[in-house]
């Protein structure tokens, strides 16, 4: 089994961090959180530590966020497209415009669609991990009802698109959010084909709200537009069972991307905490037939003040699980 490490915080963060050391740890893979603001001011910092990582013998996977806030499962998620390109954002079921562009907007998707283009170019990465792409939803109002969509919705149903989260809505939500997806893969793929596409859909309380959930992971497996299909298990926040919340995820997961043979990678969030069980919960990963695990993240883990006396524990079983 891979084990990799997602990096968030942007470049302040990885200025810290040393290549080497996380590949002598045992890492094989680092998850390079890829924020919208960051990169247009701090891009060769990023551009650097994705070539040194890849000098330690490390895959790096770019973590692009903020971007019209489409994929950003941090609510606080800044972008600038959306402050200046407010008339671009998705409009809600009260006619309300939303902090969030909307996937189905044409000006959107070619803003975006250049913006990977230009990370792909910039990166040494080996993929790109499209990370809870959604649509907005909150407490009693869901988007995205702008002329955009409802002309596609039209189109698609021949009927007006209702003010409820009903019928043929969900269904379009979820397709709207894979056409994103497949237009964002197309952009990766005319700098290089070889890049690998891996979603990871939400499994966030009321998460088929957001369009694409860990409960409907069958269109999600089945689409062209990915490669790899990523899940997390929050076990931790929803107070479930470890082993049965990595054993029910996999199973999940493995199950809607057995018909097209497609690599699953798990995402844990871990610390040296005895209560994060997180040495516990890689080996049950293994058990289960985990191929490549992601602990979520460096500011838990490598960056906690024990970490030096638990690093000696984590390499072993890493390296036992290999």
């Amino acid at each position: 089994m891979r084990v990799g490490l997602s990096i968030g915080g942007g470049v302040s963060v990885i200025e810290d961090l040393e290549p080497q050391e996380l590949a002598a740890d045992g890492f094989s893979s680092v998850f390079l959180a890829c924020y919208e603001d960051d990169i247009r001011w701090e891009a060769q910092a990023a551009a650097d530590f994705s070539r040194a990582c890849v000098a330690a013998g490390l895959d790096v996977y770019a973590v692009p966020l903020g971007y019209g806030c489409v994929m950003a499962p941090d609510a606080s998620s800044d972008s600038l497209y959306v402050r200046e390109q407010a008339h671009n954002c998705q409009v809600d079921n009260r006619g309300r415009r939303v902090k969030k562009a909307c996937p189905n907007n044409p000006a959107f998707l070619e803003w975006f669609s250049s913006k990977m283009r230009t990370l792909a170019w910039l990166l040494e990465c080996r993929g790109f991990l499209w990370d809870e792409p959604s649509f907005y939803h909150g407490r009693g109002a869901w988007a995205c009802r702008c002329e955009w969509c409802q002309r596609l919705f039209f189109a698609q149903h021949q009927h007006e698109m209702p003010h409820e989260v009903t019928g043929d809505v969900p269904h379009f939500r979820r397709n709207s959010l894979l056409m994103f997806l497949l237009a964002a893969t197309a952009a990766i793929h005319a700098v290089d084909r070889r890049l690998e596409s891996v979603v990871m859909p939400t499994c966030a309380t009321g998460a088929r709200q957001a369009g694409i959930a860990t409960d409907q992971l069958h269109p999600v497996g089945e689409s062209s537009a990915v490669d790899v299909l990523s899940v997390y298990v929050p076990w931790q926040s929803q107070s479930r069972d470890m082993e049965v919340a990595v054993r029910n995820t996999v199973a999940m997961a493995m199950t809607a991307t057995r018909r097209h043979r497609k690599p699953v990678i798990l995402w844990i969030s871990g610390s040296p905490h005895p209560r994060d069980r997180l040495l516990d919960a890689m080996r049950v990963a293994r058990r289960e037939g985990v191929e490549h695990l992601v602990i979520a993240g460096h500011q838990t883990l490598t960056a906690s003040t024990v970490y030096p006396r638990f690093r000696t524990s984590l390499s072993q079983t890493i390296e036992r699980l290999r």
